[in-house]
């Protein structure tokens, strides 16, 4: 008989691990109800990002760059802003699986 743990317990040690790693202020608690069909305006719309991280979001790569090369926008924020929309889009996914 193997020792080896079953892979649905390694899953659900990873998933408990992954969203352990989610600072607590970027928990969503305003999730969408789950017959809700289209959350593509969801991230604008959740409260989580600012007005700032929703123009960078929202522009272009060549924006991005021209932003970042000017100092209009730092590199901190611009990976703060794409990180927070990741995990948005991972809870949502999550949510609806």
């Amino acid at each position: 008989m193997s020792t080896k743990p079953h892979w649905t317990a390694i899953v659900a040690e990873k998933k408990l691990r992954q969203a352990a790693t989610i600072p607590k202020e970027w928990i969503l608690t305003n999730l969408p109800p789950q017959d809700t069909l289209n959350v593509i305006d969801f991230p604008e719309r959740s409260g989580l990002l600012s007005e700032k991280e929703i123009e960078i979001t929202n522009t272009h790569v060549e924006g991005l760059l021209g932003n970042l090369a000017n100092g209009t926008w730092s590199a901190v924020e611009v990976t703060t802003a794409f990180s927070k929309r990741a995990i948005i889009a991972h809870q949502l996914a999550s949510f609806y699986q």
